[in-house]
């Protein structure tokens, strides 16, 4: 097994990919009704998954920058990379909790939301989605950046 500060790069692509793909599932479901529940449940596997695996990048990422050369600019790089990290798990966590609340509301019901709003709080459910997909991008490619342009590894000792 590889030192812990170097599988940050290795575990982080998990997450981005499955909380990517995660918003587009519920919209598929949203689509196809007749499998909606079936889809929506698979969508929000891949969304648990995708903050599970995000919280272990992020604490992988922290072990990763204490041994990464700092200087001015890849501090500033690290903080706002970290920042995005954190608001982009921030994000993605709100998405799933209220999902999963979304359904025990319905059990606790035990019927549907009437049609109206239900529709309503699923558009804005997608509309953070997006939000969160956006920063999820944003901070890919802040990771990126250090490692392509300012050539830091996490591996890398002081």
């Amino acid at each position: 097994m590889p030192p812990f500060n170097h599988l940050h790069p290795a575990i982080v692509h998990f997450p981005i990919a499955l909380l990517m793909v995660a918003p587009a599932i519920f919209l598929l479901g949203a689509l196809w009704p007749a499998q909606r529940r079936g889809i929506h449940a698979v969508a929000l596997g891949l969304l648990l998954l995708g903050v599970l695996g995000g919280l272990a990048a992020l604490i992988t990422g922290e072990a990763a920058q204490i041994f990464a050369r700092r200087t001015p600019e890849l501090r500033a790089a690290l903080d706002h990379h970290e920042d995005l990290a954190q608001g982009t798990m921030g994000i993605f966590g709100a998405l799933a909790a209220t999902w999963c609340l979304y359904l025990g509301l319905i059990r606790l019901r035990r019927r549907e939301l009437p049609p109206a709003l239900g529709r309503s709080l699923f558009i804005l459910w997608m509309l953070l989605s997006a939000c969160g997909v956006v920063t999820l991008i944003l901070t890919g490619h802040a990771g990126g950046r250090m490692v392509h342009e300012l050539h830091t590894h996490g591996g890398e000792g002081p």
